[in-house]
């Protein structure tokens, strides 16, 4: 129950600052293989942590993440901007969605509601 809180607190904060707040319908893309040893780096980092990640139907993509941190607040404040660089400089325009808390993936829970 308290990773439940904590995803749903920390949807929330994303929501808030990707502004992605919308209850439209939006499947999920699954990231290219080339993302899989970045999430094996992010899988690393000790403390805290939370990834993001944007993919688009033309296979651009972009990521942040952040690790090491006191809270989970701070490191979704660091991953949400790594995104948004990353996002801006691959020209990826949909929005970016929670990949993982820690070491839970949670990007695939609940696209559908």
């Amino acid at each position: 129950m308290k990773n439940f809180i904590k995803v749903a607190v920390l949807s929330a904060l994303l929501a808030t600052v990707f502004g992605c707040a919308s209850g439209t319908y939006e499947t999920r893309l699954d990231p290219p293989d080339a993302f899989n040893p970045i999430f094996m780096q992010y899988k690393d980092l000790p403390g805290q942590k939370i990834m993001v990640i944007a993919v688009d139907l033309t296979g651009q993509w972009a990521f942040g993440y952040d690790g090491g941190r006191a809270t989970l607040e701070e490191a979704a404040e660091n991953a949400a901007i790594k995104c948004d660089k990353a996002r801006d400089k691959h020209q990826v325009f949909t929005t970016a969605k929670l990949f993982a808390v820690n070491d839970e993936i949670v990007y695939y829970k609940n696209q559908f509601e």
